[in-house]
């Protein structure tokens, strides 16, 4: 999980997927979200004064996952730290709910049509999935890869898809 120095809060969410957890920093700003059997997670700190509520939180998660398109109700950076990873991750998170593009899609759109493969690692590293819904990125012929494995990854779009 990058920025873990500024790591002051984290909580976990029940969804349909399993526990979805989020990290946030002392100022209230999202740094991470992790989905179910992702490593690392546990609960700790005390919510930051500025951070959305838990029950804000809870109510996004829960549109989220019957195919909403809603804006978090806090903070949060869009990552990379890259000009390219920039790119990849703005390109991606304005895929619309319900909708999918390839990995040759996405690294077209970000002016390096051969780049798939750097596309498939942005997405792998994805400290935000969700935000910038690395699940909507697919392989021409199929699925493709999903850091929290291929079931995790056909939940989502099947929640999308209700």
């Amino acid at each position: 999980m990058k920025d873990s120095l500024r790591v002051h809060f984290c909580e976990s969410h029940d969804s349909p997927i399993g526990k979805v957890w989020f990290s946030f920093a002392d100022d209230g700003e999202l740094l991470a979200i992790g989905l179910p059997g992702s490593k690392g997670w546990r609960a700790k700190g005390v919510r930051p004064q500025v951070a959305p509520s838990r029950t804000a939180v809870g109510r996004w998660l829960s549109s989220f996952m019957c195919g909403e398109s809603v804006d978090f109700p806090g903070p949060w950076r869009m990552p990379g730290h890259s000009p390219f990873l920039s790119k990849v991750y703005r390109f991606v998170s304005r895929i619309p709910v319900g909708h999918t593009k390839s990995y040759s899609e996405v690294a077209k759109a970000c002016g390096s049509s051969r780049a798939c493969r750097a596309v498939g690692t942005a997405m792998a590293q994805n400290p935000m999935p969700l935000l910038v819904p690395c699940h909507r990125v697919l392989a021409k012929g199929g699925m493709g890869g999903f850091a929290g494995g291929l079931e995790q990854k056909a939940d989502l779009l099947a929640c999308e898809a209700r």
